[in-house]
């Protein structure tokens, strides 16, 4: 007579596995949501020239200088004016560029004009072997944050390099009174004092509520609440970073804000929350 053995199944072989599969998709989604955190903080610079060799060569010497000054950074180059202008068609496109470092020379001479006219209020840097008192002008005429000379010699690279550095400089203080986000391919630059209130409305997905509108992007709360905690934004809830300028009355179960609505207050924040409109007020 035979006996009948049941095949039982290890369930180590079965549950380890699936415990590997789950950690590495929280691994996956944090690395992306670390990765969308970073490019809010993301200087983006275009360079627009014509010669690819020296265009090449001023891309380098941004990255380098962007990378010793700690400044996370988007470089893009254009080197033909039709591609840019076709850019510049895009209504997020004045958003999406801090800093524009542009030859005038070789069909881009028009291009800084343009640019203002449509909304551009970023930096505008003229590089260029020109000396022309008509380009000059037109650097004068559009703002131009500065005029710096082409050139190999290392007292010309040197001035270059010390214009970019303040524009940096500069850009990141602008960049402060501005909160530059995207998702999906569109851009917003909402400026910090229309934000209203930040809201989770799902997991890492924020919705800001600004004067004007709301948009959604990629992100965390605590992130935001990193960021932004000392431009007078506090957190009344998990869900919520809200503008304390924006703050009607307070009550122990909620706030009203200016504009009606209601925001949440977890009881565990209540007192953090009356010590954030002190300090305001004050």
């Amino acid at each position: 007579m035979y006996e009948h053995h049941e095949k039982i199944l290890d369930p180590t072989k079965i549950v380890y596995p699936f415990l590997h599969f789950i950690l590495d998709i929280i691994k996956n989604q944090r690395i992306c949501i670390e990765r969308t955190v970073i490019e809010l903080d993301k200087m983006r610079i275009a360079l627009c020239d014509s010669n690819a060799k020296e265009l090449e060569g001023y891309m380098k010497i941004c990255r380098s200088i962007c990378e010793q000054s700690g400044v996370p950074a988007e470089l893009k180059f254009y080197s033909n004016s039709n591609d840019l202008v076709f850019d510049m068609g895009d209504d997020d496109f004045s958003a999406s560029v801090d800093i524009l470092i542009i030859d005038p020379e070789n069909g881009f001479g028009t291009v800084p004009s343009l640019i203002r006219k449509k909304g551009y209020d970023g930096m505008i840097i003229y590089l260029s072997h020109s000396d022309s008192t008509e380009h000059y002008r037109q650097a004068f005429d559009v703002g131009a944050y500065n005029f710096v000379q082409k050139g190999t010699d290392p007292h010309i690279l040197s001035r270059f390099q010390s214009v970019f550095e303040s524009a940096i400089q500069t850009a990141q203080q602008i960049d402060r009174q501005y909160l530059a986000v995207s998702f999906a391919r569109e851009y917003k630059r909402i400026e910090v004092k229309d934000i209203l209130y930040f809201e989770t409305v799902e997991d890492h997905m924020i919705n800001v509520v600004y004067k004007g509108g709301s948009f959604k992007f990629s992100s965390t709360m605590q992130s935001l609440e990193k960021r932004f905690s000392d431009r007078g934004f506090t957190r009344p809830h998990r869900s919520y970073l809200v503008s304390v300028a924006a703050i009607h009355r307070v009550k122990p179960d909620g706030l009203i804000l200016n504009n009606g609505h209601r925001i949440l207050v977890s009881r565990d924040r209540y007192s953090d929350l009356k010590t954030a409109m002190l300090c305001w007020q004050s």
